[in-house]
């Protein structure tokens, strides 16, 4: 009788051991399921808008930006791309570019845009979109008002007064694009399109645009009193 007794003790201790490591398997399974989504998520990035090292537009895009404004009466033909912003594979290439205009007003130039166009895997090129009014206060040509720049190159001037002005600053570094405008106060503000590349180790390689403007006083001091994020999209 003891000994029945036991082999049941035993029989039992088993089954609870067993009930466990089931337990413990769904467990584990389950866990993996959640990486195996969490890298599906990753992955389902894939497509989005990819920000090029250089800014450079070759013969080739310009080629492409202007078969797509010849379809299109008004459309993006008054300007030239001066800037690759961004590339984004769909059907073909989506191309995003900043785009000064080719005309002037009496009042000085006109403003510049920033410009969709996709060319398909055949070459043929559609415009998508333009943005405008990329220029706070744009088409209010007002005294004291924004002015658009007569020169969007990035020279060395335009170089130290974005590192003066961030050379406090912690968390983000800033390269300048395009010079956009500028605007007389008690010194002068300037407004410029700025990659912007996150110092945080995790976010490394985020790189997005931003419209930095910048606060120069009179002795030459330089602040970044306002940032803007542009979003990349159609």
């Amino acid at each position: 009788m003891k000994n029945f007794t036991t082999k049941i003790m035993a029989l039992g201790l088993t089954a609870i051991l067993l009930t466990g490591a089931v337990t413990a398997c769904k467990t584990t399974k389950s866990g993996g399921a959640a990486e195996m989504n969490s890298q599906t998520k990753i992955e389902q990035t894939v497509g989005g808008w990819k920000v090029p090292e250089s800014t450079e537009v070759t013969e080739e895009l310009k080629k492409y930006y202007q078969a797509a404004c010849s379809k299109y009466d008004g459309t993006g033909s008054g300007h030239e791309p001066v800037a690759l912003l961004a590339t984004q594979v769909v059907n073909g290439t989506n191309y995003c570019f900043y785009c000064v205009s080719t005309g002037r007003s009496s009042s000085g130039p006109l403003s510049p845009v920033i410009a969709y166009v996709n060319v398909k895997p055949s070459g043929e090129a559609d415009f998508i979109k333009t943005d405008r009014d990329i220029l706070p206060g744009s088409g209010e040509q007002v005294p004291g008002g924004w002015e658009n720049a007569e020169d969007y190159k990035i020279t060395d001037e335009v170089k130290k007064i974005i590192e003066k002005a961030s050379a406090t600053l912690t968390g983000a570094t800033y390269e300048p694009v395009a010079y956009i405008g500028s605007q007389v106060v008690s010194g002068k503000n300037h407004y410029i399109l700025c990659k912007m590349t996150p110092s945080v180790k995790e976010l490394n390689g985020a790189v997005s645009y931003v419209f930095v403007t910048v606060y120069e006083n009179l002795e030459g001091k330089c602040e970044i009193t306002n940032t803007t994020d542009y979003k990349l999209g159609i």
